[in-house]
């Protein structure tokens, strides 16, 4: 994943959240190999963007496990 575009102005954010809220991120940057919190943190804007794109659309998410069985996901 890219980071922000040279050039591109840039805009601290700071967060107050709950030490649980803050260890899931962490937990997802390790898992997920990210250079940092912030990757993290942008990454899931683009996954959220995309399901909520998807759904004003009328689209339906649909999980399938290893074994093939389909869970419809309700957004």
């Amino acid at each position: 994943m890219p980071r922000t575009a040279k050039g591109e102005p840039t805009r601290r954010l700071n967060l107050e959240m709950a030490e649980s809220v803050r260890k899931r991120l962490d937990e997802l940057r390790v898992h997920t190999e990210a250079d940092s919190l912030a990757e993290v943190v942008r990454r899931s804007l683009l996954v959220y963007e995309f399901l909520w794109t998807e759904r004003l659309k009328g689209s339906s998410v649909l999980i399938r496990n290893e074994e093939g069985d389909k869970e419809l996901i309700i957004l």
